[in-house]
C-alpha cells in the first residue's frame, strides 16, 4: 500500500511538472489556437473592442486608453495574417487615445499642433483652435451650412475645418519638402505619423450641446465656443505607407438614404426629426449632395452609404474589391461594443469606416512606395480584384458631403464602381512619390517654392476639378 501511495504521488508530481513546463512547442500551439479563434470571430462579424481601451485612472477618474501598437511588432508587422478587424480596432483605439483627457483637454489638443494647408504651424494660446474664413471650404470648394431651425436663434452657421499633426509627421514633411523631388521618390513617412482633419461649427448652431464636445476657439478673430462634428484620423502603420484613413462623426447629424427602396428612380429623402444638417420639413434629392461650386449655400444634406459601404436598390451590397458583409458587420459590431462601454462625451460619436490598400506581397517600404506610385490615380479604384480595402466609398458627411456618390453617377441609384469616390480619389501618388498622398506635404512643397496659402488651395481645387472632368 505504501508503494502504491508513493507511485500515485510520483505520478501527480510528474503531471504538475508537465502542465507547468514552458515548452516552446506547447506555447506555440496555444498561440495558434488563440489566433484561429480570433479569425473565426472576425469571419462571424464579431469585431470587438479591447477592455483595456476603457481603463479609468483611479486618481483622476478619467479614461486612459493606451496608444495602439503600429510598428513591426504589431499586428501590422505580417501582411499575410493581418485581418480586416485589425484596421477597425486600430481606428477606434487611435480615436479613443486621441480623446483621452489631459489636464482638461483631449490629447489631440494638448499634444498635437494645428497647421495650415502648407504645414505651417498656427500660433495658438490656451489650446484654442484658430479658424478663418478660408477654413470653410471643402475640397470641392463648397461650403456646408447648418439647419437654422436647429439653433436657438434661427441662424444658419458654416462648418469650418482645422488640421492637426504630430511631431513625427511634421518633422518628416519638412525634411522631405526641402529636398529635390528626385531625392524622395521612393521615400515614405515614418510609422507613427499622424494627421487629423476636424470639422467644427459655432456652438450657437446647436440648441442643446450636451452630446457634443465643445471647446474654445478664435473664429475669424473672435473668441467663440465651437462644437466638434467630425474627425478624420489618418495614420501610418507598418506595411501601410499610404496611411489608414479612418473617419468619425457625431451620431445624429443627418438622415440616411433608404436603400430598401426597389424603384427604378431615386427616392426623396426626409427626416422625422430635426437634425443639425437637415430640416425635418425638408425633402432632399441628389441635388442636395452634389457639388455646387465655391461658396455654395448648401443645406439639408444626407448620407448615402452607411460606414462608407456602397449599396444598391434593394439594400444589397455593391460588388467591390472589399468582401461584404464581413467588413460592414465588423464596423457595426465594434461600434456597438465601444458604445456599450464608453461613458464620456465621446460615446456620442461613431466610427464611419476606414480605407487602406492591400500591400501584401510587396516589401516595406520601398516596394510598397513603388506600388503606390505605379497605381497613380487608379489607387482609389475599388473594382473586384483591385487593392482598396475597408470602406471603399468612405466619406465623412461633414467633409466629403458632395463626393459620396463619386464622380459619374447621375442619380443615387446610378452609383457604380468605375466612378466611385473615396479618400484615394484625391489623395494619390500620381505626382511621383508616396509622400504626395498627403495634401499638406504638397502644400509644404508649395510653401518652399514661395506659393501663398491661397495659391495652394487654388492649385488643389484645380487638380480636383481636372480629376472629376477626367472621370466623367
Amino acid at each position: 500500500m505504501k508503494k502504491m501511495k508513493n507511485l500515485v504521488g510520483l505520478l501527480i508530481v510528474l503531471l504538475i511538472v508537465a502542465l507547468s513546463c514552458k515548452d516552446p512547442k506547447n506555447e506555440k500551439v496555444g498561440e495558434d489556437q488563440k489566433a484561429e479563434t480570433y479569425v473565426k470571430q472576425n469571419e462571424d462579424g464579431t469585431c470587438l473592442a479591447d477592455s483595456a481601451w476603457f481603463h479609468v485612472d483611479p486618481i483622476s477618474g478619467k479614461r486612459k486608453t493606451p496608444a495602439p501598437l503600429e510598428d513591426s511588432t504589431s499586428v501590422f508587422g505580417n501582411n499575410a495574417t493581418v485581418s480586416n478587424c485589425d484596421f477597425h480596432q486600430w481606428s477606434w483605439q487611435k480615436f479613443l487615445w486621441l480623446t483621452n483627457d489631459v489636464s482638461g483637454h483631449p490629447l489631440f489638443l494638448d499634444s498635437l499642433f494645428q497647421v495650415s494647408t502648407q504645414t505651417v504651424r498656427i500660433p495658438t494660446t490656451d489650446k484654442k483652435i484658430v479658424l478663418t474664413s478660408a477654413d470653410k471650404n471643402q475640397a470641392t470648394g463648397d461650403v456646408l451650412n447648418t439647419n437654422k431651425t436647429f439653433s436657438s436663434n434661427n441662424v444658419s452657421y458654416p462648418v469650418y475645418y482645422s488640421i492637426h499633426v504630430n511631431e513625427t509627421l511634421y518633422t518628416s514633411i519638412w525634411k522631405y519638402a526641402k529636398m529635390n523631388k528626385s531625392d524622395y521618390t521612393t521615400a515614405t513617412f515614418p510609422v507613427g505619423s499622424l494627421e487629423l482633419k476636424i470639422a467644427w461649427v459655432n456652438a450657437d448652431a446647436i440648441q442643446d450641446t450636451s452630446s457634443y464636445f465643445v471647446t474654445n476657439a478664435v473664429v475669424e478673430g473672435k473668441d467663440t465656443k465651437i462644437a466638434l462634428l467630425g474627425m478624420h484620423v489618418v495614420g501610418i502603420v507598418y506595411n501601410h505607407p499610404e496611411f489608414i484613413w479612418a473617419t468619425f462623426e457625431h451620431n445624429d447629424l443627418v438622415p440616411y438614404y433608404d436603400w430598401n427602396a426597389t424603384t427604378t428612380s431615386d427616392v426623396p429623402v426626409t427626416s422625422k426629426t430635426n437634425k443639425l444638417l437637415f430640416n425635418s420639413n425638408a425633402t432632399a434629392t441628389i441635388a442636395n449632395i452634389t457639388s455646387n461650386g465655391p461658396n455654395a449655400d448648401s443645406t439639408n444634406v444626407f448620407a448615402v452609404n452607411q460606414y462608407g459601404v456602397p449599396r444598391q436598390p434593394g439594400n444589397t451590397f455593391l460588388e467591390t474589391s472589399q468582401e461584404e458583409p464581413t467588413n460592414y458587420n465588423n464596423i457595426d459590431a465594434i461600434n456597438t461594443d465601444v458604445h456599450a462601454q464608453l461613458t464620456d462625451i465621446w460615446k456620442n460619436y461613431f466610427y464611419n469606416g476606414s480605407i487602406w490598400i492591400n500591400t501584401e506581397n510587396y516589401d516595406y517600404p520601398t516596394q510598397q512606395a513603388q506600388l503606390l506610385v505605379a497605381l497613380g490615380d487608379s489607387l482609389r479604384y475599388p473594382a473586384p480584384g483591385k487593392l482598396p480595402r475597408g470602406s471603399v466609398a468612405t466619406y465623412n458627411i461633414t467633409m466629403e458631403t458632395y463626393e459620396q456618390l463619386g464622380f459619374t453617377a447621375t442619380s443615387i441609384h446610378d452609383q457604380n464602381v468605375a466612378g466611385m469616390g473615396n479618400c484615394f480619389s484625391c489623395h494619390s501618388a500620381s505626382r511621383g512619390s508616396s509622400l504626395n498622398i498627403s495634401h499638406i506635404f504638397n502644400g509644404a512643397v508649395d510653401y518652399k517654392n514661395n506659393l501663398t496659402t491661397k495659391q495652394t488651395k487654388q492649385k488643389h481645387l484645380k487638380e480636383i476639378k481636372a480629376f472629376i472632368k477626367k472621370m466623367k
